[in-house]
């Protein structure tokens, strides 16, 4: 089983989105809000895994791999890249 990290905000539909399509597909995630230090967290989650500009909200993790948001999520499942 692949453990997933799903860092989110209350008010971020693409976070919503991203929760609603992992419980459809039955796969348990950790969610980490980041309601409370929002700007912090972006400039943590820029710098932890490399990313080329600041991290936007859902940021999900898989396996220790950043994934992206939920549009990345989708299109890597589509294609098969990611396998639950």
């Amino acid at each position: 089983m692949k453990k997933v990290e799903i860092y989110t905000l209350d008010y971020c539909p693409y976070c919503q989105k991203a929760k609603f399509f992992l419980d459809e597909l039955g796969v348990q995630f950790s969610e980490i809000s980041c309601d409370d230090n929002e700007e912090e967290m972006r400039l943590e989650l820029t710098k932890k895994y490399n990313l080329n500009s600041l991290a936007t909200f859902p940021q999900i993790i898989i396996d220790g791999k950043n994934i992206g948001g939920y549009s990345d999520l989708i299109e890597k499942y589509n294609s098969k890249e990611i396998v639950f």
